[in-house]
Order: structure tokens, then sequence, then C-alpha cells
């Protein structure tokens, strides 16, 4: 049974403009000038074509003879774009009739669905290779939808839908309307290549409930000139006719894409050429250790975490675009700890040239040297509770006589400016109406912290965070700590890994955080435009975003709305979540 257009469509005829075979008469038939202006046209094409309404009779029986379908077949749209708002628009009727697609999917695809008044179905794809769920879209299909739109290979994960897989589900759910669009099937490898490319096509002539979509704006590169094709079952088409705008497709648009399709093989041999290119662009790129989603298009998704709109705006400054398709900072998680967006971290690269593609590596690899990553370390490195605390709560006892409530320390420190252990100890005995001076304080502290230290001090990273976050970025670290506290506790274990430790007094005249002298120093000494600063501290987050830094903070000692309050973008629960957030 052949699947009705919404009533609106069905009540109305299709516009009926001249008949082809105008080009070399006198028109004075539909109200063209004549009087063209042939100098002014583009070189090569012909003024009768410009002048005129544009006929589509050759081209559309020129791409009937490539596919192998018959000209009844084929409707031309304004790119494929059109092809799905038109078919949506056709078929939804408003406010009763659903359709599935997936998730993330073509932008095109749901917004046409919304503006036409469909109820969407999104079946999320899978998180570990963003395939489609096939499962999950069975199940959809189960309950029953008017549309099911997937574009396959996707847009923009790559990811495709096998032939078989299209067919069964038209047979098994004949009164759903297929729509599947084919724009980068000219690049796809593996199973979709070669002989099997035109199945899903050629098939949906034959089929009441299948549509295929095409473009010549990607392995045709005629993006500017929006061509597009629906083929399928000539009633559908004759439907979609009342809704397309008569004339969506330019002469300029036809006059190219016949000339285009006289050199068929060299196009389709040039997105062979393309997808060698992305599989070495992602050969590179792995090589450095970035995580990337490889599908069947010419375009790769590239993770680059929390650094994807810093790269995006890295790159365009530098005249070379990508995409970035990561909608924010973070989270990257949901309150239970559930990955919330496939798409988080992610930018969108297309092969180009090879020259294109080493430009690319050239600037990503400039921008990752130029990007600095910088550790506070007591609180986020290292746990300090048993020495620095441990410390702080002795001198308390001895100089008072009791030891500190239970979130006094922590209280204190949220209010900012103690980031120093020793002045916060020296104003916890101000507020206890206790006189001493700061440097007996620092005197007598200490001894007794480097001995809790050497003791009990231990790391909160893993072993291999460091190293593979060194790969990506130059590391520092920026601490509250003086040297005679640093270098014989952690001097030995920490400076291979970073490429300098600025300990309190190193900067002369640098004041201590939560001014930013210290990271500021960073960025001046090594050359540095950009950068995070990882912290557990109100002091920590204030100074990074005065140096002009993006703040990650670790819950270690603090509340996520303290930091938040005091200018945290990204707060974590361990430092360890970084391999997740700078996806290394």
């Amino acid at each position: 049974m052949a699947i009705l257009p919404k009533k609106a469509v069905q009540a109305v005829d299709a516009y009926k403009g001249p008949a082809e075979g105008r080009l070399d008469c006198i028109r004075l038939d539909f109200g063209e000038n004549t009087s063209d202006f042939p100098s002014l046209y583009p070189e090569g094409l012909p003024p009768q074509w410009v002048s005129a309404y544009p006929e589509y009779g050759k081209l559309i029986d020129k791409l009937a003879s490539i596919y192998g379908v018959a000209a009844e077949n084929i409707l031309l749209t304004n790119g494929s774009d059109e092809g799905l708002f038109v078919i949506t628009h056709t078929y939804i009727e408003p406010g009763v009739d659903s359709a599935i697609v997936s998730k993330p999917c073509f932008v095109v695809m749901p917004q046409s669905l919304q503006l036409a008044g469909a109820t969407i179905v999104e079946v999320p794809v899978l998180f570990d290779d963003l395939s489609f769920d096939l499962k999950g879209i069975e199940a959809a299909l189960d309950r029953g939808a008017k549309l099911a739109m997937f574009a396959t290979p996707e847009n923009p994960t790559g990811a495709t839908i096998d032939s078989n897989v299209v067919l069964d589900w038209c047979k098994r759910y004949p009164q759903t309307l297929f729509v599947i669009d084919e724009a980068y099937i000219e690049f796809a490898s593996g199973p979709e290549a070669g002989s099997k490319r035109d199945i899903v096509l050629k098939e949906s002539c034959k089929l009441e409930n299948l549509l295929v979509l095409r473009t010549f704006s990607k392995a045709w590169a005629m993006a500017g000139l929006r061509l597009g094709i629906v083929v399928g079952p000539e009633k559908s088409l004759d439907w979609l006719r009342r809704v397309r705008s008569p004339f969506c497709v330019n002469s300029a648009a036809v006059w190219t894409a016949l000339n285009m399709l006289e050199q068929k093989e060299k196009v389709w041999q040039n997105a062979l050429q393309v997808f060698e290119r992305k599989k070495a662009l992602v050969e590179e790129l792995r090589k450095r250790h970035y995580q990337v989603n490889d599908g069947q298009s010419n375009c790769l998704l590239l993770s680059l975490g929390c650094n994807a709109k810093k790269a995006t705006e890295y790159l365009q400054s530098n005249g070379l675009l990508i995409r970035n398709r990561s909608n924010s900072l973070g989270p990257i998680t949901d309150s239970q700890g559930l990955r919330k967006d496939p798409l988080w971290g992610k930018v969108r690269v297309n092969a180009g040239t090879k020259a294109e593609n080493d430009r690319f590596l050239e600037l990503l690899d400039s921008f990752s040297r130029s990007y600095a990553v910088m550790f506070d370390l007591d609180g986020t490195l290292v746990d300090t509770t048993a020495s620095f605390d441990a410390t702080i709560e002795e001198i308390v006892r001895r100089h008072s006589g009791n030891g500190l409530n239970a979130s006094e320390l922590t209280d204190l420190r949220a209010e900012g400016g103690y980031n120093d252990d020793w002045v916060a100890a020296h104003e916890l005995l101000r507020r206890r109406g206790v006189k001493v001076d700061l440097k007996d304080v620092v005197a007598e502290a200490t001894p007794l912290y480097l001995k809790l230290a050497l003791e009990h001090e231990k790391q909160y990273f893993d072993e291999d965070l460091l190293p593979l976050a060194r790969e990506r970025h130059p590391l520092f670290i920026v601490t509250g700590r003086t040297r005679p506290e640093y270098d014989p506790i952690w001097g030995s274990r920490l400076d291979p890994l970073f490429e300098r430790v600025y300990c309190l007094f190193d900067v002369p005249g640098g004041k201590p955080k939560p001014a930013p002298d210290y990271l500021l120093k960073v960025k001046e000494d090594y050359a540095v435009s950009d950068g995070v600063y990882i912290g557990n501290s109100v002091d920590d987050m204030r100074a990074a975003r005065q140096a002009g830094l993006a703040a990650i903070a670790v819950t270690t000692t603090m509340s996520e709305k303290t930091l938040k309050d005091a200018g945290a973008q990204l707060v974590l629960n361990s430092v360890n979540e970084l391999k997740q957030v700078f996806c290394i």
C-alpha cells in the first residue's frame, strides 16, 4: 500500500511550467526578457540558458542512464537538503505524524521534521564507535512512524547502514517511508563501495516506501551551485512536485553537471584519492596519539576534549577552517556519571589536498605547543591532608590549646586569599585571639611539615596521566610551596615530567595566588598564548581567570559550588579525569 502525503498536498496540483525544448525558439510565452546580457553571463554558459527558465530533461536523462533507472524516477532539488525539506513537508501531517532519526545526525533532518510539525523520535548512536544503534532503531520502528530518515554515510559520524538492512526494513515496515540520504556515498569504502553503491538507489524505484537522495555538493564539488536528486517511485515523486519550488535548480547547475557527467570517471577517481588522503591523515593523527573516529566519508571526527573550541579558533586565526561539533567545555558526564553527548570534545575535519592536510597537521602541532597545561600541586596532584593540613592542625593546637573544628580550615580557604598554608595557620590563630608572628609560625611549621610530608604525602594522579598529557602539551606546576618545601619531597619525582616547576618566591616581585603573576610568568617565559590551570582552591580558580586561562577544579578539598562560584569552568572529582577532558 502506497504511503500517502498529508491531506493538504493531496488537495493541490503541481505547478505546470513551460514544456522542454524552448531554448532555441523565439520565447514570447512566459514573460522572460529575451534581450539578454551575454557579455555579463558566465563564460561558456549559453545566453539562452540564463535568460530562459531552466530545462531539466537532458540532465535527468543523463542521470537515469548512469544510475540505471528510469527518468520518471528522478526529481531534481536545490541540494539534498531541499530534498529533505520537501519530503518532510509533503508527508508529515503536523501534530499527527512521527518520524525517526539517529542522534547525532545531519542537522537538516530534525530541523525539517520539526518545521513540518512531526513528533521526532531520536535514537542515540552507540557511544563506543558512533555507529547506528540498529536495535534501537528497530524498537522505534516497532512502535510505528510515518518517516524514518537516515544519512548513510552519516554526517558527522561517517557511520553506515548496510544496504541489506535498509531493504529489510522497507519490507518489514511497509507503513513507514524510509528516506536515505547518500550525500557522501562516493567516498565510501568497504561493503558499500563499488558495485553495491547503487543498490538502495535502484531498489527505491521498485519499493513504495523508499526514497534515496544524492547530491552534487560533495564528491562532485558543486556545493555553491546547489544540485541534488531524489530517486524513488514515480507516484512518490509526483507528490513531492506539488511541494517543491518549480524552478529550484538553476541553469548554471544543470549546465555544469551535464559537463561533469561526461567526466564521471575522473570524479569517482578523485573521490577515491580523497578517501586515501583521509586515511593518511588519520594515520598521522593517531601517530600523535589523538583519538579519531574514521567513518565512511571524506570527513573524520577528531577528539580534542575541552580544547575543541580553542583549537578551532586557533586554526581559523591562521586561515584554516574545521568544524567544532562539541557543545561546551563541560561537563562530560551527567549526575549519574553517564556520558552526555557523543560529540563532546570532537571537531569534524574533512580531507583536503595533501598540502592542505599537511598544513592542518602543522597548525594542530603549533596549537598544542602554544597551549600550556598548568597544575597546582597541593590538593591537586598531591594529597597533603596528612602533611600541610596536619601541620596547621598541630600549630593551632600548640598555640591555642584546641584543635581545628570540622570545617574551620576549609571555610577559611573558601574565603580566598589564604593559599599559603602558614598564612592560613597564622590567620586561624589570630581569629582565636592568639598573637604570634608569622615568621615564628613559618619557623615552627616548616620542619614539622617536612617530617610529616616524607612519611605521608602521596600522589593523586595515575602514573600514565602526566606522560600522556605531555605528549600533547607543555606541562607546568605553579605551586604556593617554597623551594625548601618542594625539592626534598617531590623534586626528583616530578621535575622530569614538567617543563618547569614554579615555586613561591621563584618570580622576583611576583605576588602569590590569587594574583595571576606566576601564571602570567609561565606564559611569558615559554611564549604560550593560551592554556589551562588545574587546581583545587578558590585562589587557584581566581588566579586562572585573571591570567586568561581556562579554569578546571578538582573537588579534593572544596565543594563544586564553591569552586564554580570562584570561576571554575569545569569541576572534576579526580585529577585523573583529565584523561577524558583532554581525550588522551
